[in-house]
Formats: C-alpha cells, structure tokens, sequence
C-alpha cells in the first residue's frame, strides 16, 4: 500500500512539472510573438532637409556612416537602406525597427522619421476647348514654340512607349542640361527613350517592401519591371501633358479627330513610383525618390497626379511628401503641377494645398456623347454615354418589379442575387441608386448575371462616362429615371431600344466644375486659397496601353483630377518656353490671374453637382487661358525666402525650419500676419472679425511704362479698401507693393463670401479672388 501511495506521489509531481513547464512554454509562446512584432522593422524615411553636401557621393557616404552607427554595423547598414536622397534633398530610406527609429530621429541632423506610408492615383478636343490651336503635324516644323526645349518630369505608372503620341518627329535636340537615364528592365530597353521620351526611372524598393508580395513576373498581376505602364494611368497622363500629333485618333469611333498633348514638342521624363500592387498604390520612399532623381536630371515642369485624403499633413511633415518633394523641386525651379483630389463635391476635401504647388482642379469640356433611349411609345429620352453596342427593340422592366425576394430592397438598385433570373432574362433592366455600397459597374454584373441584356441606371449627377464591358449600359438622371419607370408601370409590355452613341461639340454649356472635383477651403492652411486653377478632367481622350488587343486604337476616355493636372504642367511648359526665366510662382500667378469665369453661353461656369456659380473653392481663379497666361502683363512673385516664413508663420519652429530649408532664418519674431501677406494670386482670409489688412506685390512683365488701375469686386458684407488704387510702372519701378483692407460690416457669424481683386492697363486683367469668413462667435 505504501509502495503504491508513494508511487502515486512520484506520478502527481511529474504531473505537477509536466503542467508547471506546458504553462511555462505556452508563457513563452505568448511573449515571442509580442517580442518579434515589437522588433519587427519596416521601411521609414529619415529626412534631413536640405543638402548637407554637394557632392552626392558624399552624402550617401555620410548616410551609410549614421545607418551605420545606429545597426552597429556597415553590412546591416548595406542590407537595411533601401534608398539614399541627395540630389534634391538629403535622406534616406531604410528597414528598421520601430526602437530604431525612435532612435535615429534624436540624432541632430536628423528633422524627422517617418514609417513609409502611401499615396493614390488621383484618377484631342480638350485643347480646341481652351483655345490652344496647334497646327497640324505638317506643318509644325514652321512653328517656333509648342514647348520646344522644355522637359516635363511625369511621376506616375510610367509609360507605353510604343503609343503613337511619343513618336519624336520634329523633336528638336536633348536639352545640354539633361542629366538623366533610359532605365532598361522588363519590356523595356534603351531603343524605347528617344527625343521624346528622354529619360525613363522606376522606384518600387518601397512598395515592395510595403506589400510584402509584390512577385513581379508571376500570374496574379500584370506589372513589368520597368517604367512599362501596365496600369495605364502614366500612358494617358504625359500624352496629355506633352504627347505629339497623331491622326483620326478615337476611342471605339467616338471623339475622333487630331490628338496632341499641351506641349507637343516638350520632352518628356518618366518616372514610375505607383504600380498595380493593388491598383495605383505609391509609397512615400518611392515617390520621394522620384522627386531626388528629377531634380537631379534637369527637368523644367513635373506633373503629379496622385496625393493623399482628409487629414492632411504639415507640409514640414514627411508624410506628405508631395508637399516636402515638391518645396525642394520648386526652390530649384521646377514647376510642379498636383491635381486636387476626387472627393467632391464635398467642401473641405482638396489636397496638395502647399502654397508652392499649382493644384488642379477639373472641369468639363464641351464635347459629349449623347445616346437615345427610344420607348415603345416612340417617346425618346437622351442620356450621356459611350455604350458598347447598339440594342434593339427588348423588354424593358424595373429591378423591384423582378426582386428574387420582394420583402427586401437589394433589388432596388440591383445588388448582387437580387434578381429573378426568369423575369430578367432578354430584358433592358431598369436600376435606381440608393446606396454608396452599389454603382453602375455592380449593377451592370447583376443584371448579366440574371440573364438581362442591358442596364439603364438612374442616380444623381456624376460627370464622367461609365464602361459596364460585359453588357450596354446607360447612366440616367433621377427626372430621366422616374420617366421611364411611369412607361414601366403605364405600358402592358414595355420595350425600348438602346442606340450607338454619337460624339457633338458645341451644344453644351460648358465648361463646368465636375462634380467629382474636390473643393477647398484647405483644412491645414486656409489662408492659402486651394485649388489654385481648374482644366479640362472630364472623359479626355488620351494614349493608352493596348494591352495585346487588336482592335484597341491606343487611345482611351478618363475622367478625373489626374486629368485636368497634366493639361495644366503642358500649358506651365508653354509659358516656360516662352519665358525660360520665369519662376514656378511667376508661371502660376500668370496661370491664376488670366483664368475665365465664363462658360461659352457668355454667363458664369457653373458649378456640376448643383448647377449654382461655381467660386474659388471650386475653381480657384477660374478655368485656364493658356493664350492670356502667356501675356500676364504682371506676376505675384514669391522666393523660397518667402515660403520660410510662411512655415514658420504656421508654427514651426526656427530649429526645424533650418534643418529643412539650411538657411539662417529665425523663425521668433514671425507673426501669424505672415500667412495672409504671402504674395499668392489670391487672398484667403478665414476668420475676419472687424478688420485686417493684406500686403500684395506685383512685378510688372509687359510694356516697361505703364500704369494699372483697381477694380475691386467686394464680398458681400466686406468693405474692401486698395493703397494705392493706381499703380505706375516703369524702367525704376518694375515691382511695386500695395495694401488691401477688409472691415466688416455684418453683425453675425458667417461662411465665406467670395469677391476679387483686378488690375488693368486696359489690355491686361490681372485678377486674383478673394474669399473672406467673417467670424464673430468664437468656440
């Protein structure tokens, strides 16, 4: 008995240590997971503002040696970098821990650390439109401008070379000063670059290392590696920026006619930052690079479709690096384009509100593409589209009348599995947008799913065209849609007929603030009125990637923000062209202060979601002329110097503002009067409470005697006084100053009202807006 009591003493303790060392283990288990994510490194950016050395062997030296100090090691330091920016800016991009990161950032060159985040795309007639008439491809060798000598940086998804828009007939010489590479890599050899295409980059250290499955090559993606455009957005943007003459070009036969960029004899630089991993995706690493490597090489303009969303960032911050990449580019005079954003038509929502950038926003042109809805009751409804192919005489029906299951509302807009397969089969469907969860895509593949053979679409008013692919499908207003449902429910067998669309020009109002086009105030800096200018953005036709199919003409609709910003950077080439010695701020005064507020009815552009005036959040100074633009009379000028104190008028601090800029300015003594003095071609004052003053100084670039005059347009409830109301230029006074006071006059809290300011010589008209927010309730 004893031997059998102590045997089972002998078992309960090897149970006791079995136990105590399972949870002892399973202790282990729970911390090593914890100890590897918290070691875990991934890519961040340590910027350290302006150039350190001017040699850039030195500073990538130099940024080994600190890399170096940090991981212990010069081979941790070799595997960890990813990339060393020194050309534009000095810094560096690296694998490392988040600890590491904490503790590179006390080292004193250092301005900031940041984990490397990301940026999204911002996804012919247009030109005729806004009044550049370029001749013929004939007869260009007799011209002396269209961009000749410049080079437009685009840094995008790259390029497909092949497309007939960058053929370098009649190219002039590679500019002296070019300092680039044809990059080769994957379907991309040195024969593709030529006096067009100069120079070709791609950057995708970061995005790799981001996704983690970027497998380039293999089965679950299209991309090349190279600056081969395999998503297309690249192709369509420096095409229009500066892409060369190309004949009966088209899209399916709608639109035809001569295709050009803005600049047709501009050269461009490729550089792809975004690719297909997922769709349109940038990282700050690369990108930032992209902005290092322009720099370096010598372009004069650099057009950037992409930013990020709400919030917004501090343009010291290096998570926008848009904002950062783009201040070194411009204190080296390059001119950089950024496109608005596609969040409208919320207010609040631009992006790319740096005071140095040009922000774009989008507007319609007056070409469309009307398509006929033909009842059975030969009642005929117009819509808008580029629909496939032609449909005759079908059933046409309502979703809910066919709802799989009545009781419920899917089939309203015609969500997936919602329709009745037996009821939609051979039929034109008839949806209704009611939720953010559906669109005309979605319904398009319901309807096909169920057997339907066409889509009418009714939702509220969105400017672009939409292609379904898989079946016809038209997109309809709500008045246009509750019309057709009353032939729907009146008609014993309602049938209608879906017919080619056709392409006319002239007959509509335009142009129009599209309704996708973000709007200002800024969020971050509201005293720098955003967006700055607004061109064409709406269903432009544009090179594009064939992607193997033989029928494809090269060439395809887009609408977007991406859109309107290339056509802006191939007019900023134009004027460069034009006048070499011009400042990116001096082009973009001259962009804002010659732009239209007129449509071609002769009244006010309007605004597309509501049809209202469209005013400076929406447009900035108004709709683009590049002929007046090239003929400013006068300039809003602004240095670098200028933009220091801007930054440090929004609170940064003298140690920081050194640190990205490497001068000697001292930040203590600015006032937060400095935001609203900054020589911008526009005034933006939000919280007005009785009243302030706005210094101005204008540089005279026309006729050497001449004297200006003041219009003043006030906003309502604003007196609005100029000193002195009278400007005299001549060969002493070439730059003069004046001031603009604002009072007051209402007694409640408001929002924005909008005015202007214009000075004329009674040939020129330099108008700049103005948006005031009275503010007396303070929270």
């Amino acid at each position: 008995m004893m031997e059998i009591n102590s045997g089972n003493k002998r078992c309960a303790r090897k149970v006791q240590l079995l136990v105590t060392s399972a949870l002892l283990l399973l202790q282990s288990f729970l911390i090593i997971p914890e100890i590897f994510a918290e070691e875990s490194s991934s890519v961040h950016i340590v910027y350290m503002g302006d150039k350190i050395y001017h040699n850039p062997e030195t500073a990538k030296k130099y940024h080994h040696k600190m890399l170096s100090s940090l991981l212990g090691s010069k081979e941790d330091a070799k595997n960890s970098l990813l990339y060393s920016y020194k050309h534009g800016f000095s810094g560096f991009a690296a694998r490392m821990t988040k600890s590491q990161a904490e503790d590179i950032a006390k080292f004193p060159e250092v301005v900031s650390v940041i984990p490397n985040g990301i940026h999204k795309l911002h996804t012919t007639r247009s030109w005729d439109f806004i009044g550049v008439h370029h001749p013929s491809s004939k007869t260009v060798f007799t011209e002396s401008n269209l961009g000749q000598g410049t080079i437009i940086g685009v840094i995008d998804t790259g390029i497909w070379p092949e497309s007939a828009s960058f053929n370098d007939e009649a190219m002039g010489k590679i500019p002296s000063k070019w300092k680039g590479v044809c990059q080769v890599g994957e379907k991309f050899n040195s024969t593709n670059c030529n006096k067009k295409i100069i120079g070709a980059r791609w950057f995708l250290k970061g995005i790799t290392d981001h996704t983690k499955n970027l497998v380039l090559g293999n089965n679950d993606t299209t991309e090349y590696l190279s600056a081969r455009d395999a998503i297309g957005h690249g192709t369509h943007t420096a095409s229009t920026a500066a892409g060369y003459f190309v004949e009966n070009a088209n899209y399916r036969g709608l639109a035809s006619g001569l295709a050009r960029g803005g600049a047709p004899l501009a050269h461009l630089a490729i550089y792809k930052a975004c690719w297909d991993v997922p769709v349109g995706h940038c990282t700050d690493a690369d990108i930032l690079k992209a902005f290092d490597m322009a720099i370096h090489d010598g372009v004069d303009v650099l057009t950037v479709s992409l930013g990020i969303g709400i919030p917004l960032f501090s343009y010291a911050d290096q998570r926008d690096t848009i904002a950062i990449g783009s201040f070194h580019a411009t204190s080296k005079g390059i001119t950089v384009v950024s496109s608005a954003g596609n969040s409208g038509p919320i207010s609040q929502t631009v992006s790319n509100t740096a005071p140095w950038l040009i922000t774009v926003a989008a507007t319609t042109i007056d070409r469309t593409f009307p398509t006929a809805i033909t009842l059975g009751n030969n009642l005929t409804l117009w819509s808008i589209d580029n629909g496939k192919h032609a449909l005759g005489f079908v059933g046409l029906t309502y979703s809910e009348r066919i709802a799989r299951d009545p009781s419920d509302d899917l089939a309203k807009d015609c969500q997936s599995g919602s329709l009745n397969e037996t009821m939609a089969a051979g039929k034109i469907v008839l949806c209704f947008s009611v939720s953010d969860q559906q669109d005309i895509v979605s319904a398009a593949l319901s309807v096909k799913e169920a057997g339907g053979v066409g889509l009418i679409y009714a939702q509220r008013h969105e400017d672009g065209l939409n292609e379904c692919g898989i079946l016809p499908c038209i997109k309809v207003d709500y008045e246009a849609g509750t019309e057709l449902l009353t032939y729907i429910r009146r008609a014993r067998f309602p049938t209608a007929r879906l017919s080619f669309p056709k392409t006319v020009i002239g007959k509509w109002i335009s142009p129009r603030v599209a309704s996708f086009s973000s709007r200002g105030p800024s969020t971050l800096s509201p005293t720098v009125l955003k967006p700055d200018i607004a061109a064409p953005g709406v269903d432009i036709l544009a090179a594009f990637p064939p992607k193997g199919s033989k029928k494809s003409s090269g060439f395809i609709f887009l609408s977007g923000t991406s859109m309107s910003c290339p056509h802006v950077a191939g007019i900023a080439a134009l004027i460069k062209s034009k006048h070499p010695t011009w400042s990116p701020a001096a082009i973009r005064s001259a962009l804002v202060t010659t732009a239209s507020q007129s449509g071609t009815d002769g009244g006010l552009i309007s605004e597309g979601s509501t049809n209202k005036a469209a005013d400076p959040f929406d447009m900035g100074g108004g709709h683009v002329d590049p002929n007046k633009a090239i003929n400013a009379g006068l300039i809003y000028n602004i240095t670098t110097e200028d933009y220091i104190h801007f930054l440090c008028s929004m609170g940064h601090n003298t140690a920081s503002i050194r640190k990205v800029t490497k001068t000697t300015t001292s930040c203590n003594k600015q006032k937060r009067q400095a935001l609203l003095n900054l020589n911008l071609p526009s005034i933006s004052i939000p919280n007005l409470k009785r009243d302030t003053t706005v210094m101005r100084t204008l540089t005279n670039v026309g006729n050497i005697n001449v004297v200006y005059k003041a219009i003043v347009k006030s906003p309502y409830g604003i007196k609005v006084r100029v000193e002195p109301q009278i400007l005299k230029f001549n060969s002493e006074n070439k730059v003069l100053t004046f001031n603009v006071s604002f009072i007051s006059t209402q007694k409640l809290h408001g929002d924005y009202r909008f005015g202007s300011l214009t000075w004329t010589d009674g040939n020129h008209f330099v108008r700049i807006p103005i948006a005031v927010r009275t503010i007396q309730f303070e929270y």
